[in-house]
C-alpha cells in the first residue's frame, strides 16, 4: 500500500496574500481527487508546471488560477480577485526581494505518440484519478500564512525547454481544452488560509461561501458588541479622531476605510486591502440582512473609490438609510448616515465577517 508523501511547505517570506492564494488553490486541488497528472491531462499545462505554481516555485499565471476552477466548479471571480491582490503583494515587494516578475509561461504537454507515430486525441479521463506519493498535496499539513516577509519566496519563471512545443501562449479557450465537469467538490468547500467559519445560519440570498476548516489561519472571535466598541475608540466625528491617510498607521493599522474595519474586527495588522477583506475574511450578504457589526464594503474600481463601513443600524423601519462608522476620505473616522448600497444595481453591498458572532442573550 502506497503512502503519500508529504506535502512541499510554501517557501518563507511569501507575501501573505500569495500565501493565501496558494493555500487555497492546494485545498482545491486535494478536496477535487485530482493529482497532478490529473491536471495535467484536463489543463494541458504540464505536471511539472502544476507542481512549480502550487508549492510556490514560480509564479501561477492567471490562466491557470481560472482554469482550476473552472475545472472543479470554484468561484473563479472570487479565485481571480484573490490572484489579483496577491500578484500585486509580489510585484511590490522590494527588488531585491523580487524572484519572479512574470508568471510562468503554460508548457503546454502533448499527448503521447500512437503506435503509428501520429498523436491521437486523448479522451477526458474520469475524475476520481487517484492521489499518487510523488505529487499529493493536503490542505491539512498547509503552514499558517505568515505575515508580509521581505522576500517573496517565489522563483524565476523558467525558460522556456529544449523539445517543449512551439504553442506555450496558448489561448485561454485552448487552456481549458479537456477539461470537463464533474469535480466532486462541494461549492465553498475550499478552504481560505483565513478567517473563523461562522456558525450562525447562513443567510438567504447569500452569495458566498465560508472557507474551509481544513486551510485557514486563526482569527480572534469577536462579539458584535465588541466590533462596535472598537470602532469607537479612534473617536468618530470628533475632536480626536484619526486622520485618514493610505500610507499611515494607528495602533499598528492603515489609517483608511479597509484598515479601520480590520481593527475593529481584530484582524491581522496592518489589515487587508478591501479586496481582500471581502474575499477572506467575510462573505456576502443581502442589505437587507446586515446586523451591528457587518460590513458594507465596495471592492471594485481605484483605490480613490473603494471603501468599507462598518454597519451600525437602520435609521428607521423604512430601512432606507443606515447609521454606519467609516474612515471618510479628508476627514478621518466618522460616524455617519450612509444609504449606498440600497439601490438596485448598487456596487455597495453587504458583508458578514467570519469571526463575528450574536451578542450573548442575557
Amino acid at each position: 500500500m502506497s503512502r503519500r508523501r508529504p506535502p512541499t511547505p510554501l517557501p518563507d517570506g511569501l507575501p501573505e496574500a500569495a500565501r493565501i492564494l496558494l493555500t487555497e488553490l492546494r485545498a482545491l486541488k486535494e478536496d477535487s481527487g485530482l493529482d497532478l497528472r490529473a491536471l495535467e491531462r484536463r489543463t494541458h499545462a504540464s505536471r511539472s508546471s502544476w507542481s512549480r505554481w502550487l508549492s510556490g516555485e514560480t509564479w501561477i499565471p492567471a490562466d491557470a488560477v481560472t482554469s482550476l476552477a473552472d475545472l472543479c466548479g470554484a468561484d473563479a471571480r472570487r479565485l481571480a480577485v484573490l490572484w489579483e491582490v496577491a500578484d500585486e503583494a509580489r510585484r511590490s515587494a522590494p527588488p531585491a526581494a523580487q524572484a519572479a516578475t512574470t508568471a510562468e509561461p503554460l508548457t503546454v504537454a502533448p499527448p503521447p505518440a500512437g503506435p503509428d507515430g501520429t498523436a491521437p486525441v486523448a479522451d477526458p479521463a474520469p475524475v476520481a484519478d487517484a492521489v499518487t506519493a510523488t505529487d499529493a498535496v493536503t490542505a491539512t499539513d498547509l503552514a499558517p500564512a505568515a505575515d508580509l516577509g521581505p522576500a517573496t519566496g517565489l522563483g524565476a519563471a523558467e525558460p522556456a525547454r529544449p523539445g517543449a512545443p512551439a504553442g506555450r501562449a496558448r489561448s485561454r479557450r485552448l487552456f481549458f481544452l479537456g477539461a470537463v465537469a464533474g469535480c466532486t467538490l462541494v461549492a465553498g468547500s475550499a478552504g481560505v488560509a483565513l478567517g473563523a467559519a461562522l456558525k450562525t445560519p447562513p443567510v438567504a440570498g447569500d452569495a458566498g461561501a465560508r472557507p474551509s476548516e481544513t486551510a485557514r489561519r486563526p482569527v480572534k472571535v469577536i462579539s458584535r458588541r465588541d466590533v462596535l466598541a472598537r470602532t469607537r475608540s479612534w473617536h468618530p466625528h470628533g475632536a480626536r479622531r484619526v486622520p485618514y491617510d493610505q500610507n499611515a498607521g494607528y495602533q499598528g493599522y492603515r489609517t483608511d476605510g479597509s484598515g479601520y474595519a480590520s481593527m475593529a474586527l481584530g484582524l491581522p495588522k496592518p489589515g487587508p486591502n478591501s479586496a481582500l477583506l471581502e474575499a477572506s475574511y467575510c462573505r456576502r450578504i443581502p442589505m437587507a440582512a446586515l446586523l451591528p457589526g457587518d460590513l458594507v464594503i465596495k471592492a471594485s474600481g481605484g483605490a480613490d473609490v473603494r471603501e468599507v463601513l462598518v454597519f451600525e443600524r437602520w435609521t428607521g423601519p423604512a430601512r432606507r438609510g443606515y447609521w454606519a462608522y467609516q474612515q471618510r476620505r479628508g476627514y478621518g473616522t466618522d460616524h455617519l448616515v450612509r444609504s449606498d448600497g440600497l439601490a438596485s444595481g448598487a456596487d455597495h453591498h453587504g458583508c458578514r465577517p467570519y469571526n463575528v458572532r450574536d451578542d450573548p442573550v442575557g
